[in-house]
């Protein structure tokens, strides 16, 4: 059974939101941009950036880590950015001369200094009486993720940053953690390197020194703000939902960019959620320590998806698909998603629906998984047989399978026991006596449920009741979700 997976530090401590205190007098806040400017006879063009949410020191994909870095999740207000690096040809307009070690106007200034690019700001200031400053090394990912092209990167560029760095082998530094998400974080406030970056590598730098394909961009704050409906989900501090009525049975059909999923509406009720002795996998008397005590909990109607989320849907979502995910493969579940990714997917499909879809809690899966008011007690989700509902190790060999291609369980769901694990809303927590209603979880902690168990976990992590524990930020080609209402 797959059961808490412990990262290189303490599973109890808590996750928090967290800002940097490496803030400076240059940073401002003040909303007053254009996106365009003039300075002399040189034209610039700034792009917008919305306020999101990214992990930090990840591709997109998933596939490959920043050199000197360890994902990181942060949350970012909207800004404006520098469509390409600062020009040679600005430089010159603001300062009078261009240290570029191979004169081109049109290209990006380089041999300029972290110092330098202050005194470039303080001048550029003045003549514009706006505030322009250098982008964090969060804005400068973010934007190369959501805005940039192929040319994003075309030389390193300084970031506002202290560099920090992180021990080979090291989940966490003295300022990045990986058990905590950071809202606009702007670097630590000691240290003497700053950070130069490429889209591979962080790279520590004096400030003083000046290198050959060494640039910048330029960023201003603007009025996009983080709000509660980005936050809320990634801190569990707001639980969004519909109201559901589920009283008379049946699918809700929905189509996303060409790709049709269905949802099946649940009907409430109260119901033991727990451990309950059946098969062979442990001893009479005894249940894993995390599946009890057994407890009432009452729920409302709620919807479930049919299947889990499809790389098909994800695809027509997102217009991407994450490491070892094929656009082919439409009718397999996705993988490699972290709780985090599937929020920003959720977000997505959201604004593309106007509807209120995200992660079912711990308890409506587990509800759902055991048929809900029709359940008849099996030990896996539609079924006590080990072949008939589920894909796991055993008779799938560690290969993920297309979704239905097992029997439903008694709601008409499918792989809700195997193929892959499905991330919860709740964060990791045990169970007491106390009965409950729509519960959603504690407000503190870094590792989040996964239920299920997938085409590699042995039979008793496919149990309905099976529980375990993740960091929120981990990937693995076996973690995705199933959508809730």
């Amino acid at each position: 059974m797959m059961n808490r997976i412990h990262t290189l530090i303490a599973a109890a401590l808590a996750f928090v939101l967290a800002a940097s205190c490496g803030s400076d007098a240059g940073r401002s806040g003040v909303v007053d941009y254009q996106m365009n400017y003039t300075v002399g006879d040189v034209t610039f063009d700034m792009i917008k950036v919305p306020a999101g949410h990214t992990t930090l020191f990840l591709s997109t994909d998933n596939r490959a880590k920043v050199s000197g870095g360890v994902p990181q999740e942060v949350a970012l207000d909207g800004f404006v950015i520098t469509a390409k690096p600062v020009s040679q040809a600005l430089w010159t307009a603001v300062m009078g001369s261009n240290p570029s070690s191979v004169q081109k106007p049109d290209a990006p200034v380089d041999k300029v200094s972290w110092a330098d690019v202050q005194k470039f700001i303080s001048k550029l200031n003045k003549l514009t009486g706006k505030v322009f400053m250098l982008p964090t090394e969060a804005q400068w990912e973010y934007a190369y993720k959501t805005v940039g092209g192929n040319g994003f990167a075309s030389v390193a560029q300084w970031c506002h940053d202290t560099y920090d760095a992180i021990p080979d082998g090291a989940s966490k530094s003295e300022y990045f953690d990986t058990r905590t998400l950071m809202v606009n974080p702007e670097g630590p406030a000691g240290g003497e390197d700053k950070v130069i970056r490429t889209a591979k590598e962080r790279i520590a730098a004096n400030p003083k020194s000046s290198r050959p394909s060494v640039g910048f961009r330029l960023v201003q704050p603007t009025e996009d703000k983080l709000t509660e409906d980005i936050l809320g989900p990634l801190d569990g501090n707001k639980f969004p939902r519909e109201t559901v009525d589920a009283s008379k049975p049946g699918v809700e059909k929905f189509e996303v960019n060409g790709v049709s999923f269905n949802m099946v509406k649940v009907k409430g009720g109260t119901f033991k959620m727990g451990f309950v002795q059946g098969g062979d996998f442990f001893k009479e008397g005894t249940a894993p320590e995390n599946e009890v005590p057994c407890h009432d909990v009452t729920l409302d109607d709620f919807e479930i998806g049919e299947t889990e989320v499809t790389i098909g849907l994800w695809y027509a979502v997102m217009g991407s698909v994450p490491y070892l995910n094929d656009p082919k493969d439409s009718d397999l579940p996705v993988g490699n998603v972290s709780w985090y990714n599937c929020q920003t997917f959720i977000r997505k499909l959201n604004a593309l629906t106007g509807r209120t879809f995200r992660l079912p809690t711990e308890a409506e899966w587990e509800y759902a998984a055991k048929g809900g008011e029709r359940s008849r007690g099996y030990i896996f989700s539609g079924s006590s047989d080990k072949n008939s509902t589920m894909w796991y190790v055993s008779n799938a060999s560690s290969d993920v399978q297309k979704v239905k291609t097992k029997q439903p369980n008694e709601l008409g769901l499918y792989d809700m026991s195997g193929n892959v694990w499905e991330w919860c809303f709740d964060r990791e927590t045990l169970y007491t006596v106390s009965a409950e209603t729509n519960p959603t979880g504690i407000s503190t902690g870094g590792f989040r449920v996964l239920r299920g168990g997938s085409c590699a976990s042995r039979l008793d992590a496919c149990r309905v009741t099976n529980r375990s524990f993740i960091p929120a930020q981990n990937v693995k080609g076996t973690f995705g979700l199933r959508l809730a209402i």
